[in-house]
């Protein structure tokens, strides 16, 4: 378990914009974009980012008190000499913070990475807390509008975070983002495909056969010029196909 000795006044909820400039170092480090080469590595680096995210995303609903402990494992990338040589390290630990700024330093301090660019929000947190009256959160982070980013070239923390938790699309979401491009690929082929069930169906018919079958995966319109070709070849040399 990860122990921090900040003052409870500095426990307060950082945004969504706040951890993920926070956990920049972090996602650096164990982002499995690094580890092509490593895939059971990647894997696990993969199922604790979209666990951690899932904790920070909890932490930050309206009302929310009571969250499980979550036990995490990640690969750090590190050139330093407690590295092994394959050039990172396992790192365990369990999340047990009941707000985000303590989540974000936990994880920074399990994995041995600086939490020095913390020292600015912490300040903070504690001038905030001195100023306001006892038993009274209060936390407005500014929201910056989208073209602030477009115009000054900074990076958006929103949309990075979102980014972050895509760290690889699930089977479902998949199918959500391909299934119009599909169903019009599809519409699109209806003609073809009963263009290839024609050919095969008078073929059939003219050579007397039982059936006609692909032993390979070809597309609609290569079949499609087969059984043509076929077709021709039984009109023009009738001899060759019998």
């Amino acid at each position: 378990e990860v122990c921090h000795a900040f003052p409870f006044s500095c426990r307060r909820n950082l945004s969504g914009a706040d951890a993920i400039n926070a956990l920049r170092p972090f996602y650096f480090a164990v982002h499995p974009d690094f580890f092509g080469r490593h895939p059971r590595e990647r894997e696990v680096n993969e199922n604790s980012l979209k666990r951690l995210n899932g904790y920070l995303e909890n932490l930050q609903k309206p009302g929310a008190r009571s969250i499980k402990p979550a036990n995490l494992t990640f690969y750090v990338r590190d050139t330093k000499e407690k590295a092994d040589s394959s050039g990172f390290r396992p790192v365990t630990f369990t999340l047990q913070s009941k707000d985000v700024l303590s989540t974000v330093l936990d994880v920074l301090s399990s994995c041995s990475l600086s939490v020095e660019h913390m020292q600015d929000v912490l300040k903070a947190e504690t001038e905030k807390s001195s100023t306001q009256q006892p038993g009274i959160a209060f936390y407005c982070p500014i929201k910056w509008d989208k073209t602030y980013y477009t115009f000054t070239g900074f990076r958006d923390p929103e949309q990075e975070l979102e980014q972050a938790r895509r760290v690889e699309p699930t089977l479902s979401l998949w199918l959500r983002n391909n299934e119009p491009e599909a169903t019009k690929k599809q519409n699109a082929s209806l003609p073809r495909r009963e263009e290839l069930k024609r050919l095969k169906r008078e073929l059939i018919q003219k050579l007397g056969l039982l059936d006609i079958r692909w032993q390979r995966k070809w597309g609609v319109a290569h079949k499609c010029c087969q059984l043509q070709s076929l077709g021709r070849l039984a009109t023009q040399s009738p001899e060759n196909v019998r």
